[in-house]
């Protein structure tokens, strides 16, 4: 489930994605400095359909090397 929520996060253009699913809830670390609220909303709706976890349960992270 991870593996595939990746893959298409992926797909729709975001770059080093991981997810990780804890028991209930899934963390979503991407590799940006920000994410529109339509980036997130999209990101939401993969995990969601992928890990079949509500989204009260996914927390999602952004990263940047600086």
């Amino acid at each position: 489930k991870e593996t595939a929520a990746e893959i298409l996060l992926q797909a729709k253009g975001f770059t080093d994605v991981v997810v990780s699913i804890n028991e209930d809830a899934v963390d979503v670390v991407v590799n940006a400095t920000e994410l529109s609220d339509i980036q997130r909303a999209q990101i939401e709706d993969i995990v969601k359909r992928k890990t079949e976890i509500g989204a009260e349960n996914i927390i999602i992270s952004t990263v940047t090397n600086p």
